[in-house]
């Protein structure tokens, strides 16, 4: 049985997961038809072949966690979200698919992958999937097959022997942030599907120089200002950022996002758009410059140092207590401060000739501690939002969509819908 020691890059998931914040995600594909279940165990069989790096189960080996080969069939279950990973429900994989109706639920612990990650793997088993049951042969172009030579970047540790040398700017610093549910309160956790056209969209984002991540951000900016004119505290914005194209690891399948962190002081309540977008450009090139992201890179190389010397439960105590949605959620080391909210954008996703078969695509996370969470996902000429938050209250989510056709930007709503994310079984908690 193959075990495989922890990346540096996951150490802070792997060990930092706890029971108010485990932290996994999934990615609900629907489609245009029905889903036939047993063509989709096919297929998924079938695409595991390509990904032995998550058919791994999560194995206490001496003081540490590793990842040990899975042989058992990675769970499918009819159900609006995978079974609890990590247990015997699912086989004690750390990915899991679930089925209704029209839609295919892709799971997945943050720890092992992301979404730029975890999106090749969603690919192949739709790709499978649909050969199947369209009954023809699809065009492969883009996906990853079964029984092809899988690269080593791919699977290798992504952190390079030697880290660079490099004097990082200054990092952003606040001593607070604005908490939304300190005005509202944490209950019932819902949802809301938000399409947007593609080509409009996009035409906006440009004129007002900015990218769809920095442009969400800003309109949640301004719908906090707009909500809370009276607000002392800036307003953080926990941005996801992909840093695989620093690293040279463009096929890592590793989580390897960083946290950005876009702060909107009180002084700029009242700016307008355009002015908001500049910051968050401003602040999101600053953040994302190779000196900043190796210096991440460094402090998560000590990190692995740092544990080398520590029993199991003294890394899960050092690391448990700092990662909570609110300081990390999809950063893989603790944020300067508290974040306001969040956004995250895995970029476009060429569905090549598949795409004519999908109907939407929405991302949902792990909430807890976050506020508000806007997942962004592209399907067929629209981008497909996630408007999540820890309340039922829909006064955010209403005046953001205000406030985007108030610009110009029209969308069509749907929800709010549970939150639907695997559960996860800790490390050190007994067998279910």
């Amino acid at each position: 049985m193959s075990v495989t020691k922890l990346a540096p890059i996951s150490l802070a998931m792997f060990y930092g997961a706890n029971r108010s914040f485990a932290n996994a995600f999934s990615v609900r594909v629907t489609l245009k038809n029905p889903v036939e279940p047993e063509a989709l165990r096919r297929a998924l069989d079938k695409a595991m072949t390509r990904y032995p790096y998550f058919a791994v189960r999560l194995k206490v080996q001496g003081e540490a966690l590793v990842l040990e080969d899975n042989p058992l069939p990675v769970s499918i279950v009819n159900g609006p979200e995978p079974a609890k990973l990590n247990t015997a429900q699912s086989n004690y994989h750390l990915v899991g698919v679930s089925y209704e109706r029209t839609s295919v639920v892709f799971g997945a612990f943050h720890a092992l992958t992301d979404g730029a990650g975890a999106f090749n793997w969603i690919k192949t088993v739709l790709y499978y999937y649909l050969c199947e049951t369209e009954g023809k042969t699809l065009d492969p172009t883009g996906i990853r097959l079964a029984g092809e030579e899988i690269p080593e970047g791919e699977f290798e540790d992504p952190f390079p022997e030697t880290i660079p040398e490099t004097d990082a700017p200054p990092a952003p610093k606040w001593e607070n942030a604005f908490c939304i549910t300190d005005h509202t309160g944490v209950g019932k956790q819902r949802c809301w599907h938000i399409r947007i056209g593609e080509t409009s969209f996009m035409k906006y984002t440009r004129t007002q120089d900015g990218s769809p991540a920095t442009i969400t951000s800003a309109f949640m900016a301004k719908t906090l200002h707009t909500l809370h004119p009276d607000m002392t505290e800036p307003i953080v914005c926990g941005m996801a950022h992909n840093i695989r194209d620093v690293l040279r690891k463009p096929l890592a399948h590793q989580s390897m996002v960083k946290l950005i962190e876009l702060a909107y002081p009180p002084r700029l309540k009242g700016a307008d758009m355009e002015r908001l977008a500049i910051c968050s450009r401003g602040m999101v090139m600053l953040q994302s410059q190779p000196e900043t992201v190796w210096n991440v890179v460094k402090k998560q190389a000590e990190l692995e140092k740092q544990l080398e010397p520590l029993t199991l439960k003294e890394r899960f105590d050092l690391l448990r207590p700092i990662v909570t949605g609110a300081r990390t959620g999809i950063g893989n080391l603790p944020a300067s401060a508290p974040v306001s909210y969040k956004v995250s954008y895995v970029g476009r996703t060429d569905w090549g000739s598949m795409a004519n078969m999908i109907e939407s695509v929405h991302c949902s996370v792990t909430t807890d501690g976050s506020g508000i969470c806007i997942e962004i996902n592209t399907c067929n000429g629209y981008f497909d939002y996630c408007f999540m938050q820890e309340f039922e209250d829909d006064t955010y989510f209403k005046a953001f969509v205000d406030l985007l056709e108030s610009e110009g930007i029209y969308c069509t709503v749907n929800g709010p819908f549970d939150i639907h994310v695997p559960k996860m079984r800790l490390p050190d908690e007994p067998e279910e």
